[in-house]
């Protein structure tokens, strides 16, 4: 199971699981400790480069942002939490799983200033629209604005007419006069019109497209309330479609990686199928023995039942 339920699991089990994680969490984040509800993990089927790729493809798969803090990812108890994920046990230690996430955080964050810079590069409407989401109000007219942070370097972009940085500055505050409903309505029209190939459930909130970045409707909300609608919407749409472009070494690179996915996927259901073997026959074990001790209690009582006879008389003399 790679998902977030596990089948066969009662609702109040998943509690269990995450209220049991976070105690052994809590008990000692950085220390070198085996989780209590490993399951078993140790002598299956997944070399230690293939775990620590399972916890990577977690954290992708949950659309973790590198800059949420280790203790409040870890402290989560929501439905979503990544504790309730069979992945999060196939590193056995809190100080291991932390370690792979550093390394995570560190290419993830990396890759994002990347691709942030990219998209500033290309539209200039985007440094300055976040900008304005930080520093514009209604009760500044555009003068006294303009004149207030002429020496930010984005209000001197060439890249921008002064008339664009106007236009936006006076959108936005306009905006920002209208019912909070209404400014909501419109992001997620500005969301749903976004194509699924650069708008999907792959989608990290730290990495939305230009076609959402470079429109004034993306900063007219609270940024709190604006990321909660834009994320409810990416984990209601569907997984990106497959590209059928780019070149033979790009679409190999691609397979490859594919290839690497679904065989950590299978080591780790194979483990699980062990885990669930292992269960079963402890299970098993456990009511056996619990049948011989009620039938030694029972044998036990029946000779204490016995006057001058049994265990009771033997005492007695």
């Amino acid at each position: 199971m790679l998902g977030l339920e596990q089948p066969g699991l009662h609702p109040k089990a998943h509690v269990v699981v995450v209220l049991n994680r976070l105690a052994v969490q809590k008990l000692g984040k950085n220390q070198d400790w085996p989780d209590d509800n490993d399951n078993g993990a140790h002598g299956l089927p997944i070399s230690p480069e293939e775990a620590a790729d399972l916890f990577r493809d977690l954290l992708d798969d949950h659309n973790i942002s590198p800059f949420t803090p280790w203790d409040k990812l870890i402290s989560d108890d929501s439905a979503t939490s990544i504790l309730l994920d069979d992945r999060y046990t196939v590193l056995s230690t809190t100080r291991s799983r932390r370690e792979v996430w550093a390394i995570w955080v560190r290419d993830k964050a990396g890759q994002l200033k990347v691709e942030r810079a990219k998209n500033e590069k290309q539209d200039p409407r985007i440094p300055y629209l976040a900008f304005l989401q930080e520093k514009a109000t209604p009760k500044l007219y555009w003068p006294e604005f303009k004149r207030k942070f002429k020496k930010d370097a984005v209000m001197s972009d060439r890249k921008l007419a002064d008339k664009d940085r106007e236009k936006l500055y006076r959108e936005h505050v306009n905006r920002l006069k209208l019912p909070e409903s209404a400014r909501k309505g419109d992001l997620i029209t500005l969301l749903k019109g976004v194509p699924l190939r650069d708008l999907n459930r792959g989608t990290n909130i730290d990495s939305l497209p230009q076609q959402v970045l470079s429109h004034v409707p993306f900063i007219s909300l609270r940024v709190s309330t604006r990321d909660q609608l834009t994320v409810q919407h990416i984990a209601a749409l569907p997984p990106a479609p497959r590209a059928d472009d780019g070149s033979d070494e790009h679409r190999a690179e691609q397979e490859r990686k594919r290839a690497d996915r679904r065989r950590r996927e299978e080591a780790l259901a194979e483990r699980q199928r062990k885990v669930d073997q292992e269960g079963r026959l402890q299970e098993k074990a456990e009511r056996f023995a619990r049948r011989e001790l009620r039938e030694g209690e029972a044998e036990l009582e029946g000779a204490m039942a016995v006057p001058g006879k049994g265990a009771r008389g033997m005492v007695g003399k």
